[in-house]
């Protein structure tokens, strides 16, 4: 797939402006690239009557002005203007279906099962890329031996599409490299599709609002993830949204699903997140710190960050347990 040039897609509605209405990410250029220099990339965004959303979506992917782009929509039988605004733009998606299925994790499994790339990740039809993002995930991959999986960062996005807050969570939650902990923002993170089905593992239908950190704890098990400070995408929050109104069910199945994850911890990691939610919990964070610095765990040494020098202009990437703090 060639790169998709702004002027090619159907105009942006009147006043949208912006990305991914009236900006682009600047086209490569290479016309004979090869798969070492652009690999692909599969992006998946299941969506079901988010037809408000879906077009800034689409375009925030299609605007990436990355030549090897592989786009699959998995629409789940969507009653609004959904699957008009996916014709709209089909002739620049790699594939697209409208029919009835499971919910979102089905959809996501089904657009894996049909995607090819080397890296993939699932963009939900409520949130967006930010501009030059697939390529700068192939930059910091080819600053990382054999990388797994990446995740950065994203931007918190309010209804109307102003941006607000950076999440990193690398950057704050020390349980991530005290305790692998996966507190990962769903959207800034790639994974090899090959590391995926080399491994059998597959996104739960059985836990449809806590799928994505599950899928992360299993990942983790077989390599951890490359943590960069670059951010990816950004995350609309808004009423209809499925983090905000499946609450209860979302912490029922954190119980039965993530929980066993936590049990399996030895004894004195369990301790240690139990002394978190004391009055301790200054302390705590401080024995952490100390910890990860001088990385008395093995797991803490694994980790690598690749963070964006200002001085050179450049990503570089060190050990995480160093970045963490500064």
């Amino acid at each position: 797939m060639r790169c998709v040039t702004l002027s090619e897609l159907p105009p942006p509605p009147q006043g949208k402006t912006g990305w991914p209405w009236t900006q682009e990410s600047p086209p490569t250029t290479d016309i004979a690239f090869n798969d070492s220099d652009y690999p692909k990339i599969s992006i998946i965004t299941p969506n079901y009557n988010y037809g408000q959303f879906l077009e800034e979506t689409i375009r925030s992917v299609l605007l990436q002005g990355y030549p090897n782009l592989e786009y699959i929509v998995i629409d789940g039988g969507s009653t609004d203007n959904s699957v008009e605004i996916i014709k709209k733009y089909e002739s620049w998606l790699t594939y697209w279906v409208s029919e009835k299925d499971l919910g979102q994790v089905s959809a996501i499994n089904k657009g894996i099962e049909l995607s090819t790339g080397k890296w993939f990740n699932w963009l939900n039809s409520d949130d967006i890329l930010l501009a030059n993002s697939l390529k700068t995930l192939i930059e910091i991959s080819k600053l990382v031996e054999d990388p797994k999986w990446i995740t950065g960062g994203r931007l918190e996005m309010s209804e109307s599409g102003s941006f607000s807050d950076i999440c990193i969570p690398w950057r704050y939650n020390l349980n991530i490299l005290a305790f692998d902990m996966v507190e990962f923002p769903q959207d800034a993170t790639f994974i090899r599709l090959d590391f995926l089905k080399e491994n059998n593992i597959k996104l739960s239908e059985k836990y449809p609002n806590v799928f994505d950190p599950i899928l992360y704890l299993d990942l983790i098990n077989y390599a951890k993830p490359i943590l960069t400070t670059a951010v990816f995408s950004a995350m609309r929050w808004h009423k209809d949204q499925k983090t905000i109104n499946q609450v209860s069910d979302r912490l029922s199945e954190i119980l039965d699903g993530i929980s066993p994850y936590i049990q399996k911890l030895p004894l004195f990691d369990r301790l240690i997140l139990r002394l978190e939610t004391t009055r301790f919990y200054v302390v705590v964070r401080l024995l952490l710190a100390v910890f990860i610095w001088y990385g008395i765990k093995p797991s803490m040494r694994e980790y690598i960050c690749v963070k964006f020098n200002l001085k050179t202009g450049k990503f570089e990437s060190s050990p995480a347990r160093f970045s963490i703090f500064i």
